[in-house]
């Protein structure tokens, strides 16, 4: 499989891609994955879908790459909720470029407490949220034949199995480094559909139970 990832920092942080690929390299029995990114701290799909050459980032020509089997779109994290319009019309005109299959990029929750629960397109708290992000997502989803990879929703059931482990980087909102690696080893079992608990890799800054009970969060979803 050859996977390009588009999206902000989300899939920046902890380095999404590049953890998927090392998670197949390194399950003795997992397919081959390549993947690449067009990723840009803020960025909408909005911006990603500006022409080249302009002031957009490049995504508008590298998703048209025939050599891709999948295309990986992620929205800015709350771009779903308060510029729906914007969203849907961004991720069709991507979508509908892309030779391989198309993937949206469920994002998760912001943290309990976090200031954008003080609005109402929010929904006030995190499991409303995620839901809301998650019915954009199948709306979209339906217009492209595309499917979604549910990383928000293994967040939340890691966060309810396992309260202890911090999945959030001190903002509340981006993913600390084993928050990366739930976002990773959810990607590595929707592509592989192999629980990521057969591969040996680990990234850095993770111990190995936390990675244990993340990739079994995990497994009970995809």
């Amino acid at each position: 499989m050859k996977v390009l990832f588009v999206g902000n920092s989300y899939t920046l942080y902890g380095d999404v891609p590049g953890q998927v690929a090392a998670l197949a390299a390194a399950d003795p029995e997992g397919p081959a994955i390549e993947t690449d990114r067009v990723a840009q701290g803020g960025a909408t799909l909005k911006l990603h879908a500006t022409p080249s050459p302009g002031s957009g980032t490049g995504a508008w020509d590298r998703v048209a790459d025939p050599e891709w089997t999948h295309v990986v779109l992620q929205e800015k994290s709350t771009g779903t909720l308060h510029d729906a319009p914007d969203y849907h019309r961004y991720v069709r005109a991507l979508g509908e470029r892309v030779r391989g299959e198309v993937l949206l990029y469920e994002t998760w929750a912001r943290r309990p407490g976090h200031e954008v629960y003080r609005w109402g397109w929010s929904g006030k708290r995190p499991s409303t949220m995620r839901r809301r992000v998650r019915a954009e997502l199948e709306l979209a989803a339906r217009d492209l034949r595309a499917r979604i990879v549910p990383v928000g929703t293994a967040w939340e059931r890691c966060m309810e199995r396992y309260p202890d482990l911090d999945l959030y980087d001190a903002d509340g909102h981006h993913a600390s480094a084993i928050g990366s690696h739930l976002a990773a080893c959810t990607f590595y079992a929707f592509l592989s559909g192999r629980d990521a608990a057969q591969s040996d890799f680990l990234p850095p800054g993770v111990d190995a139970d936390a990675a244990r009970r993340v990739r079994a969060a995990v497994a009970s979803v995809v």
